[in-house]
Protein backbone atom coordinates (compact mmCIF):
# COMPACT_ATOMS: atom_id res chain seq x y z
CA UNK A 1 0.00 0.00 0.00
CA UNK A 2 1.46 3.52 -0.67
CA UNK A 3 0.54 7.04 0.47
CA UNK A 4 1.01 10.18 -1.28
CA UNK A 5 1.96 13.00 0.87
CA UNK A 6 1.70 16.44 -0.37
CA UNK A 7 2.46 18.45 2.85
CA UNK A 8 1.31 22.26 1.49
CA UNK A 9 1.26 23.51 5.66
CA UNK A 10 2.55 20.69 7.02
CA UNK A 11 4.68 22.40 9.95
CA UNK A 12 5.92 19.26 12.18
CA UNK A 13 6.96 17.32 9.12
CA UNK A 14 4.07 14.63 9.01
CA UNK A 15 0.96 15.94 8.50
CA UNK A 16 -2.41 13.84 9.24
CA UNK A 17 -5.71 15.99 8.03
CA UNK A 18 -8.19 13.25 9.77
CA UNK A 19 -7.94 10.21 12.13
CA UNK A 20 -8.75 7.60 9.36
CA UNK A 21 -5.86 8.93 7.48
CA UNK A 22 -3.48 7.65 10.79
CA UNK A 23 -5.30 4.05 10.45
CA UNK A 24 -4.69 3.40 6.90
CA UNK A 25 -1.36 4.11 7.54
CA UNK A 26 -0.98 1.09 9.66
CA UNK A 27 -1.22 -0.86 6.40
CA UNK A 28 0.75 1.49 4.16
CA UNK A 29 4.80 0.83 3.75
CA UNK A 30 5.55 3.27 1.47
CA UNK A 31 4.90 7.06 1.92
CA UNK A 32 5.38 9.58 -1.30
CA UNK A 33 6.21 13.01 -0.14
CA UNK A 34 6.97 16.15 -2.23
CA UNK A 35 10.15 17.83 -1.37
CA UNK A 36 9.56 21.05 -1.79
CA UNK A 37 7.16 22.59 1.11
CA UNK A 38 7.14 19.41 2.45
CA UNK A 39 10.82 18.22 3.32
CA UNK A 40 11.94 22.08 2.57
CA UNK A 41 11.28 25.02 3.58
CA UNK A 42 9.63 25.93 0.43
CA UNK A 43 11.08 29.03 0.87
CA UNK A 44 14.31 29.01 -1.73
CA UNK A 45 17.24 31.48 -1.05
CA UNK A 46 19.15 32.73 -4.04
CA UNK A 47 22.33 31.40 -3.45
CA UNK A 48 25.10 31.33 -6.66
CA UNK A 49 25.32 33.84 -9.63
CA UNK A 50 27.71 33.20 -12.43
CA UNK A 51 27.97 35.55 -15.35
CA UNK A 52 29.87 34.47 -17.96
CA UNK A 53 32.86 36.96 -19.35
CA UNK A 54 31.45 40.00 -19.88
CA UNK A 55 28.79 40.19 -17.84
CA UNK A 56 28.62 41.27 -14.22
CA UNK A 57 27.47 39.39 -11.64
CA UNK A 58 24.61 42.79 -10.97
CA UNK A 59 23.61 42.75 -14.49
CA UNK A 60 23.22 39.50 -14.59
CA UNK A 61 21.01 39.52 -11.53
CA UNK A 62 19.32 42.76 -12.65
CA UNK A 63 17.95 41.41 -15.96
CA UNK A 64 16.94 37.65 -14.56
CA UNK A 65 15.04 39.62 -11.31
CA UNK A 66 13.45 42.07 -13.85
CA UNK A 67 12.12 39.39 -15.80
CA UNK A 68 10.69 37.21 -12.75
CA UNK A 69 9.02 40.31 -11.35
CA UNK A 70 6.09 39.00 -14.11
CA UNK A 71 6.22 35.38 -12.50
CA UNK A 72 4.31 34.13 -8.88
CA UNK A 73 6.83 31.14 -8.53
CA UNK A 74 8.94 30.59 -5.67
CA UNK A 75 11.98 30.64 -7.16
CA UNK A 76 11.16 33.92 -9.16
CA UNK A 77 10.96 34.89 -5.48
CA UNK A 78 14.27 33.99 -4.09
CA UNK A 79 15.79 35.96 -7.25
CA UNK A 80 13.62 39.24 -6.93
CA UNK A 81 14.70 39.03 -3.27
CA UNK A 82 18.31 38.47 -4.04
CA UNK A 83 18.28 41.14 -6.08
CA UNK A 84 16.97 43.68 -3.58
CA UNK A 85 18.73 42.51 -1.07
CA UNK A 86 22.25 43.23 -3.13
CA UNK A 87 20.44 46.74 -3.96
CA UNK A 88 20.04 46.36 -7.85
CA UNK A 89 17.39 48.49 -9.23
CA UNK A 90 15.04 46.57 -11.13
CA UNK A 91 13.75 47.18 -14.42
CA UNK A 92 10.19 46.92 -15.90
CA UNK A 93 9.72 43.91 -18.18
CA UNK A 94 7.46 43.54 -21.42
CA UNK A 95 6.03 40.52 -23.18
CA UNK A 96 6.76 38.09 -20.09
CA UNK A 97 6.03 34.73 -21.10
CA UNK A 98 5.98 31.61 -18.80
CA UNK A 99 6.52 28.14 -20.11
CA UNK A 100 5.51 25.29 -18.26
CA UNK A 101 8.26 22.91 -17.08
CA UNK A 102 11.12 25.05 -18.76
CA UNK A 103 11.25 28.51 -17.77
CA UNK A 104 10.04 32.20 -18.68
CA UNK A 105 11.03 34.95 -20.95
CA UNK A 106 10.21 38.18 -22.17
CA UNK A 107 11.84 41.28 -22.70
CA UNK A 108 14.02 43.86 -20.30
CA UNK A 109 15.39 47.67 -21.53
CA UNK A 110 14.37 46.03 -25.12
CA UNK A 111 16.78 42.75 -24.94
CA UNK A 112 15.62 39.43 -25.01
CA UNK A 113 15.85 37.39 -21.82
CA UNK A 114 15.34 34.24 -21.67
CA UNK A 115 15.70 32.62 -17.87
CA UNK A 116 15.25 28.56 -17.39
CA UNK A 117 16.36 25.34 -17.14
CA UNK A 118 18.24 23.36 -20.07
CA UNK A 119 15.35 22.44 -21.82
CA UNK A 120 14.88 26.24 -22.17
CA UNK A 121 18.04 26.92 -23.32
CA UNK A 122 17.99 23.84 -25.81
CA UNK A 123 14.54 25.18 -27.31
CA UNK A 124 16.05 28.78 -27.66
CA UNK A 125 19.14 26.66 -29.48
CA UNK A 126 21.45 28.58 -26.79
CA UNK A 127 24.72 26.28 -26.21
CA UNK A 128 25.46 26.39 -22.57
CA UNK A 129 29.40 25.17 -23.35
CA UNK A 130 31.32 25.44 -19.85
CA UNK A 131 28.21 26.73 -17.72
CA UNK A 132 27.03 23.25 -18.08
CA UNK A 133 29.76 21.67 -16.04
CA UNK A 134 29.04 24.70 -13.25
CA UNK A 135 25.67 23.69 -12.83
CA UNK A 136 25.60 20.10 -12.50
CA UNK A 137 28.75 21.13 -9.16
CA UNK A 138 26.03 23.34 -7.96
CA UNK A 139 22.94 20.49 -8.58
CA UNK A 140 25.56 18.24 -6.44
CA UNK A 141 25.51 20.68 -3.32
CA UNK A 142 21.44 20.30 -3.67
CA UNK A 143 20.81 23.59 -5.55
CA UNK A 144 18.21 24.34 -8.40
CA UNK A 145 19.87 26.05 -11.35
CA UNK A 146 18.36 28.45 -14.02
CA UNK A 147 20.54 29.39 -17.13
CA UNK A 148 20.08 33.41 -18.30
CA UNK A 149 20.22 33.86 -22.22
CA UNK A 150 20.44 37.80 -23.20
CA UNK A 151 19.30 38.45 -27.11
CA UNK A 152 20.36 34.45 -28.35
CA UNK A 153 23.55 33.83 -26.13
CA UNK A 154 23.98 32.66 -22.39
CA UNK A 155 24.71 35.16 -20.17
CA UNK A 156 25.71 33.01 -16.87
CA UNK A 157 23.44 31.27 -14.78
CA UNK A 158 21.97 31.67 -11.13
CA UNK A 159 21.12 28.72 -8.36
CA UNK A 160 19.08 28.68 -5.74
CA UNK A 161 18.26 26.27 -2.52
CA UNK A 162 15.45 25.44 -0.19
CA UNK A 163 16.34 24.74 3.11
CA UNK A 164 15.35 20.96 4.72
CA UNK A 165 13.01 21.78 7.38
CA UNK A 166 14.47 21.47 10.62
CA UNK A 167 11.49 19.15 11.51
CA UNK A 168 12.36 16.55 8.59
CA UNK A 169 15.38 14.50 9.65
CA UNK A 170 13.80 13.21 12.78
CA UNK A 171 10.49 12.73 11.17
CA UNK A 172 12.16 10.41 8.34
CA UNK A 173 13.93 8.38 11.10
CA UNK A 174 10.70 7.85 13.26
CA UNK A 175 8.78 6.66 9.65
CA UNK A 176 12.13 4.74 8.78
CA UNK A 177 11.46 3.15 11.90
CA UNK A 178 8.04 1.94 11.48
CA UNK A 179 9.24 -0.02 8.77
CA UNK A 180 8.32 2.69 6.17
CA UNK A 181 9.70 3.18 3.02
CA UNK A 182 10.02 6.67 2.01
CA UNK A 183 10.12 7.96 -2.06
CA UNK A 184 10.52 11.90 -3.00
CA UNK A 185 8.77 12.88 -5.03
CA UNK A 186 10.43 16.32 -7.23
CA UNK A 187 10.24 18.45 -10.32
CA UNK A 188 13.76 19.01 -9.71
CA UNK A 189 16.82 17.56 -11.88
CA UNK A 190 17.93 14.15 -10.84
CA UNK A 191 21.34 15.91 -9.35
CA UNK A 192 19.70 17.90 -7.05
CA UNK A 193 16.88 15.52 -6.15
CA UNK A 194 19.92 13.01 -5.42
CA UNK A 195 21.47 15.81 -2.82
CA UNK A 196 18.76 16.36 -0.93
CA UNK A 197 17.64 12.42 -1.15
CA UNK A 198 21.21 11.73 0.40
CA UNK A 199 21.34 14.40 3.08
CA UNK A 200 18.25 12.60 4.32
CA UNK A 201 18.73 9.40 4.35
Amino acid sequence: SIMVATGKGAHLGVLFRDAEAIEVLQSVDTLVVDKTGTLTEGRPELQAIRPRDGWSEDELLRLAASLERGSEHPLAAAIVDGARMRGVALADGADFESVTGKGVRGRVDGRAVALGNQAMMEEAGVALDELAAQAETLRSEGHTVMFVAVDGDTAGLLSVADPVKASTPEAIRLLHDAGIEIVMLTGDSLTTARAVADRLG
